[in-house]
């Protein structure tokens, strides 16, 4: 189930929505219930089974469980 990242036309407030199919119609804005939201071009995270990722996606050894 992707989240979406949504900017409300009025009132500029961005927000997440976790929609189950892509043909759900847009969400109304949560600050101003405005129904002219847009899209917004979202990052994405990924990651692999026994790797801890820090800032930017790079492998950061700090972060996670020790195994020594």
């Amino acid at each position: 189930m992707p989240i979406y990242d949504y900017k409300c036309k009025d009132c500029s407030h961005c927000f997440e929505v976790l929609l189950l199919f892509s043909s759900d119609p847009p969400p109304q804005c949560p600050e101003c219930q405005c129904k002219d939201v847009e899209k917004l071009m979202s990052s994405t995270t990924m990651r692999m089974r026994g790797e801890y990722t820090g800032v930017g996606g790079m492998l950061d050894p700090t972060i996670g469980p020790s195994f020594s």
